[in-house]
């Protein structure tokens, strides 16, 4: 028997999607009305959580369709503090809409569209059964399968264009349902998840074979991409890389530090295991032994995961067990303001990642291209796709991955040579407006899917996004 309690918070759950539903059928009838027609709308989803701090990739990416005349709404459904999210994407912040994912609320969205379309219910389970080697009770029975039909309810009420979705977990399989029971078309953000065993309903090679778009952030994650599904068109996946604006990071002063005083190193990412930054403290060690003075800034947050919360004790042990406490630094997580503070008062910016034994890693970093646009020398591994980024000794220093040694002697062989510095960030800040700006990067996800929805309302050029820029 249901308490008092438990009633009530169906009661709120279904009225605060009641809510959002009707806020999305006016906001879609809104725009008709206000001659807006011609605007595509994007329903867009990424994780659980939003904001959250380190995927600042998405969060670009979104904005910059909002900049260029796509009217976009974000799905999320746990909200973390706003601080969160750089200030530059304060519109993605005003475009977000709660997803109700209540059992009951879901179990409600879920008898509503089997009553609608049985069948092609049917169709879709047998879909991602063959897909996933789960039994169809098995995948009824998963909680993300009744939500999905809850993201499909609010899908239905904006009636969106089109669909995108970031990495191959919940969202992207919500935007599965959704576009195969709405016939919607959909694309897809592929950053390093794609290699990671670690959820059922992953079906890389479905979402592949079923997205209109599919985005590579580097031509390594496409070429994976395609040894995942080789049925797959390669003229379907677009290399995309992440990308920053030019505007938000201003040089750099480079200059040797004041005598006596240590050079400062900066690394910014989140502690978990494939940023490798036990091998950076065993360069500083190396470093000290040698007597160059150095001292460490370690910015990024420890997440929740067991695997993160590990690696930091671990760290710390490492940090204590070398007496390197007085040269290495845990700055936590920093403002998008604070880290330019950063960039402005260091050296070197090192990236020490790995790809660890599970297949995971990064692609290609947003941390390393803000600090390269900005000017910073940097020294980064091998990992990933970081090749793709740095040409070595052109615009940055490449070493291997997990060789502490060699990382060292890289920082030390800058340390000195203030004019190979500035040579190194003046070339990075070149590589960066010529091949990860926004401005040449956004238009090759933008013009796809202006040809894309062009194509699907049979109206060549439909779309003049040059007419909405803001």
């Amino acid at each position: 028997m249901q308490t008092l309690g438990n009633r009530a918070e169906k009661f709120v759950a279904h009225f605060l999607r009641q809510l959002q539903l009707v806020r999305l059928r006016d906001e879609r009838w809104h725009g008709k009305m206000l001659a807006q027609g011609a605007r595509p709308r994007v329903i867009a989803t990424a994780c659980w959580h939003f904001p959250i701090y380190s995927q600042t990739f998405v969060y670009q990416e979104l904005t910059q369709l909002l900049q260029r005349g796509f009217d976009v709404r974000f799905l999320y459904s746990q909200q973390n503090p706003r601080a969160y999210l750089p200030s530059q994407f304060a519109r993605l912040w005003h475009a977000r809409r709660k997803l109700i994912l209540h059992p009951s609320v879901c179990q409600r969205d879920y008898a509503y569209f089997m009553k609608r379309m049985p069948e092609k219910i049917d169709r879709l389970v047998a879909t991602l059964c063959q897909a996933s080697g789960m039994s169809s009770h098995e995948l009824r029975s998963h909680y993300h399968f009744l939500q999905a039909f809850s993201f499909t309810r609010m899908v239905e009420a904006y009636q969106p264009d089109y669909l995108h979705s970031y990495f191959f977990y919940e969202g992207t399989l919500f935007t599965l349902f959704a576009s195969y029971l709405l016939d919607i078309p959909r694309g897809v953000s592929c950053y390093t998840d794609h290699m990671l065993k670690d959820y059922i309903l992953k079906v890389v090679p479905l979402h592949l074979a079923t997205s209109q778009i599919v985005i590579a952030t580097s031509h390594r994650i496409k070429q994976e991409l395609l040894d995942l599904a080789p049925e797959v068109d390669p003229a379907r996946i677009i290399v995309k890389p992440n990308a920053v604006n030019m505007a938000q990071f201003p040089a750099v002063s480079l200059a040797n530090p004041e005598q006596e005083q240590p050079y400062r190193l900066i690394c910014v990412s989140r502690i978990e295991p494939k940023k490798g930054h036990i091998y950076l403290v065993e360069a500083v060690r190396c470093l000290r032994d040698r007597h160059c003075k150095v001292e460490v800034h370690l910015i990024g947050g420890v997440d929740d995961t067991a695997a993160s919360q590990d690696y930091a004790r671990a760290l710390r042990a490492r940090i204590e067990e070398y007496n390197l406490g007085g040269l290495i630094h845990f700055e936590g997580r920093k403002s998008e303001a604070e880290i330019k503070q950063f960039f402005q008062r260091s050296h070197i910016f090192v990236a020490p990642f790995v790809e660890t034994e599970l297949g995971d890693k990064d692609g290609i970093p947003t941390a390393l291209l803000e600090a390269m646009a900005s000017g910073l020398p940097v020294v980064a591994t091998d990992a990933g796709s970081m090749r793709e980024v740095i040409a070595d000794g052109h615009d940055g220093v490449l070493v291997p991955q997990r060789d502490a040694h060699t990382l060292a002697d890289a920082i030390a062989g800058l340390m000195h040579d203030l004019e190979r510095r500035v040579l190194l960030g003046t070339h990075a800040v070149q590589t960066i407006q010529e091949r990860y700006s926004v401005t040449v990067c956004e238009p090759l996800f933008h013009d796809h899917l202006s040809k894309l929805l062009a194509a699907k309302r049979g109206e060549a050029g439909l779309y003049d996004h040059e007419k909405y820029d803001r």
